[in-house]
């Protein structure tokens, strides 16, 4: 009986991350994957094999439904597509199809000094936050200098371009949504031809027009209060600031900042869209599928449609995460609560 593998290889937007397989248990030391691939087949040996066939004749597995990973400074690699058409661009992905994930692609990208990536067209929705240095990036006929903090989305078919004439590097969180295609699949990334001159102009004078903003800690919610995210209640520590969403004219997915105050926690729940959360300042503890991990600064865990998670901040510090959402939210009944089922049992 044949056996079914997903297959590992990327979009040329989307490469992998390059971290190390282990087992799967709490992060302590080393980091630990909780799905992770066999180099040689691809084989995901994290799985159970059920041995139950289909009409394929394919053997089904069971599989994660998270996943955790880290992302290094010097983590990532030129997507295929983007070697003719950049210079010092690389791309660390942490969430695409070989995770088992079907809605999103979300990964790290850096431009070095002196770099640029040329204009180029997606088939997808895409946004964006700066995590660290400067960059220019022209949208449409705009063109914008942003620096950390600065956020936007591109919408589908939405002509853009990246430069960095600063003297560091540039690091920028990357969001896609729909899911990039398998290379293998079909294109949906295509570089064009530059023949518009963009006029530079201030990103925070223009965010309503150009969909860029920009965050500061002073915008931050009080912790607790009235929640910026659609039928998210108000949280006892918790503090919520969105970024891109339906209100900012999102379409496919959504993009924000949270954080949690130290003993702030969530309680087991889970979504019908999928989520990812890049750690960027403390630690929290993360609980999904029944296993727990410690995740601090760079590490990543991305959960599943129907994936059972919680956090909780044990420590002395506030805990920060960027987080993703695909496909975008329903405006109501967001969480499902195990608790508030429970006593049905």
């Amino acid at each position: 009986m044949a056996e079914c593998y997903p297959d590992r290889n990327s979009h040329d937007s989307v490469q992998t991350c390059g971290i190390p397989a282990s087992d799967t248990g709490p992060l302590s030391g080393k980091f630990k994957s909780a799905t992770h691939w066999n180099a040689r087949r691809f084989e995901p040996t994290g799985w159970q094999d059920r041995g139950i066939g289909n009409r394929s004749g394919c053997v089904k597995k069971e599989v994660y439904m998270h996943h955790v990973s880290k992302i290094e400074r010097t983590t990532g690699s030129v997507p295929k597509l983007y070697e003719k058409d950049s210079t010092g661009f690389r791309r660390a992905t942490y969430v695409d199809h070989a995770m088992g994930s079907v809605h999103m692609g979300v990964g790290v990208c850096s431009l070095e000094a002196n770099g640029a990536v040329r204009p180029h067209v997606h088939s997808f929705e895409e946004s964006f936050y700066i995590l660290n240095g400067n960059v220019s990036v022209r949208v449409g006929e705009g063109f914008y200098e942003l620096g950390p903090g600065h956020f936007g989305l591109i919408g589908t078919g939405v002509r853009h371009s990246w430069q960095n004439a600063s003297n560091g590097p540039v690091r920028w969180l990357e969001m896609q949504a729909p899911q990039p295609r398998p290379a293998e699949y079909g294109k949906d990334t295509f570089f064009v031809s530059d023949d518009t001159a963009a006029r530079p102009v201030a990103a925070r004078e223009n965010a309503a027009s150009s969909m860029i903003g920009h965050f500061d800690d002073t915008q931050l919610p009080r912790a607790g209060g009235p929640s910026q995210m659609e039928g998210f209640n108000p949280t006892t520590g918790v503090a919520i600031k969105m970024f891109v969403d339906r209100s900012f004219g999102a379409i496919h997915q959504s993009l924000f900042l949270i954080q949690y105050m130290p003993g702030a926690k969530i309680d087991p729940h889970d979504h019908t869209f999928e989520e990812s959360y890049l750690i960027v300042a403390g630690r929290v503890r993360a609980t999904a599928d029944g296993k727990t991990y410690d995740l601090g600064p760079g590490e990543v865990i991305w959960t599943s449609v129907g994936c059972i998670h919680s956090f909780e901040n044990t420590g002395a510090e506030p805990v920060r995460w960027i987080e993703t959402q695909a496909p975008l939210p329903p405006s109501k009944e967001i969480f499902r609560f195990e608790r508030d089922w429970a006593r049905l049992e």
